[in-house]
């Protein structure tokens, strides 16, 4: 989970829009939010991501589902309201349910910075605190079979790739390699772009890598760390889930 800015709400979302499907979800119980352009606003809200597990929506089975922190029932009056439907997978809304997140707070990576309530240890959530703990339970961001094993297997191969690369550390002193080493190795750190699936889990461990940072250390020696490097690793830093 990272932290999301909200968007400009649609131009079509106009308050008057809103209090009519309020209304009409009340009088008939309709899912009025169902419609494709605010789905697809909505959608785009956390990069066409999960706002809470990260994975892709869309592909396979990962359909998105407009969910409401705020449950539709007790709080009908906010079915309609901009920041109050998040895309989320099937999983997520499934296990969260009508959790009452009022009476029961849960991270809203729309209003909270995720770096204050989890970290990542063993590709698993762990809890700064109760608010985080129950977070982790309602959403059952730590399912083995939907997001640990996933989680798992990105890692694994983050930290391969990472290995590869002390291995060839040589090629930053080779002229006709230097360049395709910079430039693989900028591609793997763009891997932990908020855009990317599972973020806050790639830039955790690449920042914690010892290879990462015995190669970040050398690049700065011999002068090979520039802008665009700097930028990168500024963004792992904005996802990382890390002490």
């Amino acid at each position: 989970m990272i932290k999301l800015e909200l968007p400009v709400k649609p131009d079509r979302l106009t308050p008057e829009f809103q209090a009519a499907k309020t209304q009409e979800f009340k009088d008939t119980g309709t899912q009025v939010w169902n419609i494709d352009w605010l789905k697809e606003a909505v959608f785009n809200m956390a990069f066409g991501k999960c706002c809470y597990s990260e994975i892709r929506l869309g592909e396979e089975s990962k359909y998105m589902e407009a969910e409401h922190f705020h449950p539709k029932v007790p709080y009908a009056d906010e079915v309609m309201l901009w920041g109050n439907l998040l895309p989320a997978c099937k999983k997520c809304n499934a296990t969260k349910g009508s959790h009452d997140t009022i009476a029961e707070p849960i991270v809203n990576p729309f209003v909270d910075n995720p770096k204050d309530y989890f970290l990542f240890k063993n590709y698993r959530y762990s809890p700064k605190n109760e608010i985080a703990k129950r977070t982790i339970e309602v959403l059952a961001l730590n399912d083995r079979e939907h997001f640990v094993n996933p989680r798992f297997r990105i890692g694994t191969e983050i930290i391969e790739m990472l290995e590869y690369f002390i291995e060839d550390i040589d090629n930053v002193d080779n002229k006709k390699k230097q360049s395709r080493y910079i430039s693989r190795l900028k591609k793997l750190l763009g891997q932990g772009n908020r855009r990317e699936v599972y973020s806050a889990l790639v830039s955790t461990i690449i920042l914690s890598d010892d290879n990462y940072i015995a190669i970040e250390k050398l690049l700065i020696e011999k002068n090979l760390w520039d802008a665009e490097f700097e930028a990168l690793k500024n963004e792992l830093e904005f996802c990382a889930l890390k002490e």
